[in-house]
């Protein structure tokens, strides 16, 4: 079992790399929507879906893994942490 601060470090470092593939997958994905859009039109089919959704399903397994497979509840940690520090 690996120390609790080194728990807590590691799924920060977990959160923040989820919300940076967050936002890149924001830019990237409004992006190729734009390319879609002014290249061909909704007229013609929606390619940008297989990126849409294939990476949307990574990013939720990202989410996942960030938010909620820690176990215990992380937030109760992170408040024993806190209330540890105010003493």
């Amino acid at each position: 079992m690996e120390p609790r601060n080194e728990r807590l470090w590691k799924i920060a470092r977990l959160r923040a790399k989820f919300k940076n593939s967050a936002i890149t997958y924001l830019v990237v994905n409004t992006t190729l929507v734009a390319i879609w859009y002014f290249t061909s039109g909704p007229r013609n089919f929606f390619w940008p879906v297989f990126p849409l959704f294939f990476w949307g399903v990574g990013l939720a397994f990202n989410y996942y893994q960030a938010y909620w497979d820690n176990g215990d509840s992380v937030q109760k940690e992170y408040d024993k942490l806190l209330r540890e520090d105010q003493q």
